[in-house]
């Protein structure tokens, strides 16, 4: 059953823009349904006390189902989200509903004299914490409000709307501060940090909600509170969130396999030089390491003018040539002496093979090392379907020369007409905003290198060359980059090829130095015309 769903929500790239944002729709109205659904069936089977008040908690599910749905439908700044996703902030909501079921059984149960401390307890940050790290802060944030909503029917019947209204206030506070909080999170440790601040927060919105509600602010709000009971709830409070910030800590690497979602954490791991890929790289072919981070720099930089992903922009850089690991003698960029080329032995459809076949080959040792999708696409695109025109142009002028001497009769054999599909890359053609990046920093890097000397104009033609010439070739025609990104991206571009190609002053030597080098030449000259006289 499972395997058909997959199949069904499986993106399929031959059906044509408005098939795909109504396929988009209906995915995203299934999916909502069936969390309300299976929430609905979690909540129904958590109050089986009391028929009217099931009833009361179905149609409130229900409710919060439709204006939850609504909400994300229309939305402005929401998400669409692909079967993974979705899938993942359904099970994060049943698993917080579940947990918090769980605990205030448990608490009822076993504290009844202190029930409103249970507040103090409630995993609030769990499903909006994990969305937001896994997806973003946004689907966090709704994600959030779905808790806020669902969770406010799972209380017994005999806790007053006043306590409700506490857990609606401190549930919808802590979720987004949650979303907020995680959603920029660079490191994993920091999730536990944001445990800690989340339950001081839990901890402080609960008290100032005690003290309106019995009507004394300021210093009467601490004069009946039992200095011992304070500080046990503070510390229950914070381990409590502590808690929460090592399982979510400990569950996000299995997550991100289960989901196939990766994390900015996790992108940010990969940007890491001791990754086994870029050692690799970095020792067999060290000429295209260092054109892969000139790349990396180029892409963050217009990644940033442009408000797309740098991160991601910055490591798909850094990997998409890692396929020359395969034949790294066979680029200029690894090759000191270029009169000692190993092209000169190879015909030209020989050396367009090996050339073009790097991107097919970075796309395989990809997929070995299991990086992102999202790289493997960058890899794939980042020449789309141009030639390699060097070997190209040096086929048709080889055909040129021998169709000459047929016509001349000095050959018996007519020379067969150049095929360019030999010499084109198989594509696709960028298919993303950061994968075109990618694709116009690695051209506009490989270009700065033929440039001797560049001046800032033969920079910034280069540039608007390049640009002109993939635009007309309907390169960047899938990629979702306007006119105006691509007017920030020369100018992104241009800016930090006149950085990195700066000129340095000639320092004077050293007076030793100096005085040592007249001394030679004096000497030289004393001895040439000793030479000249013998």
């Amino acid at each position: 059953m499972f395997a058909s769903l997959k199949k069904h929500f499986r993106k399929k790239p031959e059906l044509s823009a408005s098939d795909a944002a109504e396929l988009r729709a209906q995915k995203q109205q299934l999916l909502l349904s069936c969390g309300g659904v299976i929430a609905l069936c979690a909540l129904a089977y958590s109050v089986p006390d009391d028929l009217l008040l099931s009833i009361y908690r179905i149609f409130w599910v229900l409710l919060c189902s439709v204006a939850l749905w609504l909400f994300y439908a229309f939305g402005r700044r929401h998400t669409t989200l692909t079967f993974r996703p979705a899938l993942l902030c359904v099970l994060s909501i049943l698993a917080q509903m579940f947990l918090m079921h769980l605990i205030i059984s448990y608490w009822l149960r076993n504290f009844p004299t202190m029930r409103e401390e249970v507040l103090l307890v409630l995993p609030y940050m769990l499903a909006p914490a994990v969305t937001a790290v896994l997806i973003n802060r946004s689907v966090g944030i709704f994600v959030a409000l779905s808790c806020t909503m669902y969770g406010a029917v799972l209380f017994p019947v005999h806790f007053s709307l006043a306590f409700v209204a506490d857990y609606i206030v401190i549930s919808l506070l802590i979720g987004v501060l949650s979303a907020g909080i995680c959603g920029q999170l660079q490191k994993r440790q920091q999730l536990l940090y944001a445990g800690f601040k989340l339950g001081a927060c839990v901890f402080i919105s609960a008290l100032i909600l005690t003290g309106l509600h019995a009507g004394v602010v300021g210093d009467q709000a601490f004069e009946n509170i039992d200095s011992i009971k304070f500080l046990m709830a503070l510390m229950l409070t914070l381990g409590v969130n502590f808690l929460l910030g090592v399982i979510i800590n400990g569950v996000m690497p299995m997550l991100e396999s289960i989901f196939r979602i990766s994390t900015h954490i996790t992108w940010l791991e990969w940007a890491d030089m001791n990754h086994p890929l870029l050692k690799r790289l970095q020792m067999t072919a060290p000429g295209t390491f260092h054109h892969c981070l000139c790349v990396q720099r180029l892409a963050e930089s217009a990644a940033e003018a442009i408000g797309a992903d740098v991160t991601r922009a910055g490591v798909c850089g850094l990997y998409h040539d890692i396929g020359k690991l395969m034949n790294p003698q066979y680029f200029s960029e690894n090759i000191a002496d270029q009169s000692l080329s190993p092209h000169a032995e190879l015909t030209p459809e020989g050396s367009a093979r090996i050339i073009t076949g790097h991107v097919a080959a970075g796309v395989e040792l990809a997929r070995e090392n299991r990086l992102n999708p999202m790289i493997i696409d960058a890899i794939r695109e980042h020449h789309g379907i141009t030639t390699a025109y060097f070997f190209l142009r040096k086929a048709q002028d080889t055909y040129e020369t021998e169709r000459a001497r047929f016509e001349e009769g000095l050959t018996d054999t007519c020379p067969d007409e150049v095929d360019k599909s030999l010499f084109t890359y198989v594509g696709p053609i960028p298919q993303s905003r950061e994968s075109g990046i990618v694709s116009m920093a690695d051209a506009v890097e490989s270009a700065t290198r033929s440039l001797h000397h560049p001046s800032e104009d033969d920079i910034r033609n280069m540039i608007d060359g390049i640009f002109k010439g993939r635009i007309l070739d309907g390169h960047l025609q899938d990629c979702g980059l306007t006119l105006g990104d691509i007017a920030k991206m020369k100018q992104s571009f241009f800016t930090t090829l006149r950085t990195m190609n700066h000129n340095r002053i000639a320092y004077p030597k050293p007076k030793e130095a100096d005085a040592a080098e007249r001394l030679a030449e004096k000497r030289q000259a004393t001895e040439g015309e000793e030479l000249k006289e013998a």
